[in-house]
């Protein structure tokens, strides 16, 4: 058993020494990124997180329209198309809908418009807080991706923030992040 421990102690240090050199790792001052040691040539998903700020509308089945911004990437518009009915008042109350980000300023209906669509299953937790800002949570997938979003296409989504409420019981708007990753 001692002999087996060594000869492991012995392989790991091995594959250590053997997979990290100075020839491929990236110091943080060449990276500008002071917080971060990372191997050169290691593959890293990117991400594209944007603020969302969008409207309830009243108006089926796109009852959420709005924007997102990506700051560097763009702000864009945002709308949500629901499947099915807004659920009764309970403590969770989940979702599904569509999401389309399109050119800002412009009607999502026309395809020329669309740089985005995609799904997403969500949940929105009430906890009894009527009328207090709820959470939300959504994740969802990128079908289809054009123009200047098109490298998302195919990626995953993550949609989280806060719905607020307007004194008669209806949502008013719901702001939060979307990430592409």
């Amino acid at each position: 058993m001692k002999k087996l421990n060594y000869v492991l102690l012995l392989s790991f240090i091995l594959l250590l020494i053997s997979g990290c050199s100075e020839d491929n790792i990236l110091i943080p001052e060449e990276s500008g990124d002071l917080t971060a040691t990372t191997l050169k040539g290691a593959k890293s998903s990117p991400n594209l997180t944007g603020t969302t700020d969008v409207l309830f509308t009243f108006t089926p089945p796109t009852f959420w329209n709005g924007t997102v911004d990506f700051k560097d990437e763009g702000i864009y518009g945002l709308t949500f198309i629901s499947h099915g009915p807004p659920r009764d008042f309970s403590q969770a109350s989940p979702f599904m809908e569509d999401f389309i980000i399109y050119e800002l300023g412009t009607d999502w209906t026309i395809p020329e418009n669309v740089y985005i669509r995609g799904w997403n299953d969500g949940v929105v937790v009430y906890a009894n807080k009527d009328p207090e800002p709820v959470k939300f949570l959504a994740n969802g997938k990128i079908e289809e991706a054009y123009g200047p979003l098109e490298m998302w296409q195919g990626r995953t989504v993550h949609i989280r923030g806060l719905v607020s409420w307007m004194p008669e019981g209806y949502p008013e708007a719901a702001r939060g992040t979307l990430r592409i990753n």
